[in-house]
């Protein structure tokens, strides 16, 4: 029976692409052995191109035959370290079916049932150093470096990701007059204006750049309405696939984005990045991480952040969080970006 790890990251495609650092490690750890990872429906094909894992299997949130059909899988392998990244109830169900002779989960009244390892969930760390905490009961190296750090200060744009935890290796900014724009986002309060990414992608194609509109099927009319108000721009919205989009990010001297998949997409390819926040904010730990990344946001709001992801609807009415960012300071930001 072939031996293998398994994670279970059945977030969203920026929380998967988070997860990176820590998957890469898990391979270290075991060279020998294979890395299984389950994962949300559309993302397999990334982890397998990608080489993150050796075996990926797609399950649907909302789709309990899919769940069966991946444990059944599942029973091929003898499971030596199951690593329940993602915290919801369905996942640490999931994980108390899976034979494995160690189950790793953050702590929880439920993961007390279910897990022989809890580690605790810090909810003031970026992102990337609380899905390393996973590994603090089984790699004395990611103990050692996690410590006793006060990582929240990481939250900060300014603040250098350490080597360990890094997403993508550092390499030579491209200089190819090419700007990649992702105008979408999943929740609708985390899309900046459609007249701010207009202005922006104009006065981009002024100054002599070649300007692609890109994102999912979802955002294929925004791009196209854009792109008519900004000729010259290309839309590319729907017809690349997660991997195609990855691979030509890094032929960009710039992507520009919301608070989104995007964003991580740009960094996990070393490409620069400006990231509009809205309803969210970097206190939430999901910043970009990366050195060579720019955060524009409206800081006099007290409203902020509304939630965790956003909302399809700004709460109090005024969408004022994205509202109250102009094209003058996206452009601004822009600049310095490309000027650093």
């Amino acid at each position: 029976m072939i031996k293998a790890n398994l994670v279970i990251q059945t977030a969203f495609l920026g929380d998967l692409i988070l997860a990176v650092p820590v998957l890469r490690r898990i391979r270290k750890l075991s060279p020998a052995g294979k890395l299984i990872v389950v994962c949300k429906k559309g993302h397999a094909d990334f982890l397998l191109r990608e080489q993150l894992a050796d075996f990926a299997f797609e399950v649907e949130k909302s789709n309990r035959k899919s769940y069966r059909e991946v444990l059944k899988y599942t029973e091929n392998f003898e499971i030596e370290n199951l690593y329940c990244i993602h915290r919801s109830v369905r996942s640490q169900l999931f994980a108390a079916q899976v034979k494995a002779h160690k189950k790793v989960g953050f702590s929880s009244l439920l993961g007390f049932w279910i897990f022989d390892d809890l580690v605790d969930f810090d909810p003031t760390a970026p992102e990337v150093i609380r899905q390393f905490k996973i590994l603090e009961t089984t790699d004395p190296l990611t103990r050692f470096e996690i410590g006793e750090h006060d990582f929240a200060q990481l939250n900060e744009i300014q603040k250098p990701v350490p080597s360990f935890f890094s997403l993508a290796p550092a390499r030579t900014a491209a200089v190819t007059k090419k700007i990649a724009i992702f105008p979408g986002s999943v929740w609708a309060t985390k899309r900046w204006t459609e007249a701010g990414f207009t202005k922006v992608a104009q006065q981009l194609l002024q100054d002599g750049y070649k300007v692609d509109l890109m994102g999912g099927p979802d955002d294929i009319a925004l791009c196209e309405r854009i792109a008519v108000m900004a000729p010259g721009a290309q839309v590319l919205a729907g017809k690349l696939s997660i991997h195609e989009s990855l691979k030509n990010l890094s032929g960009y001297d710039l992507v520009i984005s919301n608070d989104s998949a995007s964003t991580h997409m740009a960094v996990y390819n070393g490409t620069r990045v400006v990231t509009i926040f809205g309803p969210t904010t970097r206190a939430l730990g999901f910043r970009p991480w990366s050195d060579n990344a720019t955060v524009v946001e409206n800081l006099e709001l007290s409203c902020r952040p509304c939630g965790k992801h956003g909302h399809m609807k700004c709460p109090l009415g005024h969408h004022n969080c994205m509202n109250f960012i102009s094209a003058e300071q996206v452009l601004q930001a822009v600049t310095h970006s490309l000027s650093h």
